[in-house]
């Protein structure tokens, strides 16, 4: 579970693992100033850097890179301005990630009061697909978040949505997403499926995924939750020739035992924030435990020292002075964890841009952290790789 500011949305091998996480109480120094490059014209940028082949096969644990299974490296990347992507794909090309997470509603959630594609908003997202694709990086998609279909106080973002009836929408209530066929879900079924269809050709989508974190919206019960994603999925399925893998997501918050076993989806998707800040301690844990219960392949979607703001007193974990001690933990701990990836930070991979006191020269900081792991496992293959008991 995150917390996230409310103006986020509007201006739309153990090495380690005998350390704990970030207990300091001191803070980071970073300059508030946030600096730059140029507006450019992402789609404008010639192809720099060849597409690698990247599939999850029948079976495996991890995606395959050109055909050798192998571990690989995501990030999260967010931001309100094209120019800020350009940074941080930048980033995560020199950083050796293979995946950029991209939360689709991060400038805006994509549709019109009627449940249009917004066209200004899909050509936005296709330019910066293009500059993923030149710099070598596939995309995640995530149609769609919990903040979006949640009705209550503080970091909801209901109060936005094109689809409240409150901003001339058909939606009464976020919950009628999650009734089985009501006019909400379908419209909102179809919105993904053009989506899916208008972006299915490009070779650079590595899996699409439906909703983040279905558990934090406004109360659908596990059961809804499974069968909206089964929707989705059957969907995303006959709009996709190329038969890519979906997923989808709940918060490490409450119960919901059922909602991975769920055939519709091909791989976990756990989103660790412990409350300890003991990231790389959390990640062995957990997804030990996804994978000796689901028996499938585990992905960190994302996670972080804390899931609180990092302007708040309970996320402080996240800027503390040796926070990017637990940090480089964490990414180290990812390799023999048993997920099939690494890295795949909040905070400190795109979403630190919303705070003024952080933006790009605190996360500068961490722009290419999973280097030294990137060089370590490149050229291993994973095939079989399965986390020691201890």
């Amino acid at each position: 579970m995150k917390m996230k500011p409310s103006w986020f949305f509007i201006i739309p091998v153990v090495l380690c693992l005998a350390f704990s996480g970030c207990t300091n109480t001191s803070t980071s120094n970073s300059s508030t100033t946030e600096t730059l490059p140029p507006a450019t014209t992402l789609a404008s940028i010639p192809a720099s850097v060849p597409l690698p082949s990247l599939t999850l096969e029948p079976g495996d644990f991890y995606f395959s890179v050109d055909g050798q299974t192998g571990f690989v490296f995501s990030r999260n990347v967010a931001g309100y301005q094209q120019t800020h992507y350009e940074t941080l794909l930048k980033w995560t090309a020199a950083g050796g990630s293979r995946i950029a997470r991209i939360s689709l509603d991060s400038m805006g959630m994509g549709y019109t009061s009627s449940g249009e594609v917004d066209e200004a908003w899909a050509r936005q997202w296709e330019r910066i697909f293009d500059y993923a694709e030149a710099n070598g990086i596939y995309i995640l998609p995530v149609f769609s978040s919990w903040y979006d279909w949640n009705a209550g106080a503080g970091y909801s973002t209901w109060a936005s949505n094109p689809l409240n009836a409150a901003n001339g929408g058909p939606v009464q209530n976020p919950l009628e997403l999650f009734e089985a066929g009501s006019p909400t879900q379908v419209l909102w079924l179809v919105w993904m499926e053009t989506l899916v269809q208008r972006w299915q050709g490009r070779e650079n989508v590595a899996a699409w995924e439906i909703f983040s974190e279905v558990n934090l919206a406004s109360n659908p019960t596990e059961a809804a939750g499974v069968d909206f994603v089964d929707r989705a999925a059957a969907l995303i399925r006959a709009a996709d020739p190329s038969g890519r893998p979906v997923t989808a997501s709940i918060a490490d918050t409450g119960t919901w035992p059922n909602f991975y076993r769920d055939a519709s989806i091909d791989f976990i998707n756990i989103h660790p924030y412990p409350p300890s800040a003991q990231l790389d301690r959390t990640i062995i844990t957990e997804v030990r435990k996804s994978l000796a219960r689901y028996h499938r392949p585990v992905l960190i979607g994302e996670s972080g020292l804390s899931a609180e703001t990092p302007d708040s007193s309970a996320g402080g974990a996240t800027i503390k002075e040796n926070a990017p001690l637990g940090i480089h933990h964490a990414i180290w701990a990812g390799i023999v964890s048993g997920a099939m990836n690494g890295r795949a930070l909040w905070w400190e991979d795109g979403v630190g841009i919303y705070f003024s006191s952080l933006g790009i020269p605190w996360m500068q900081q961490y722009s290419t952290a999973e280097l030294p792991a990137v060089n370590f496992v490149r050229g291993i293959d994973f095939s079989g790789f399965q986390p020691l008991t201890s």
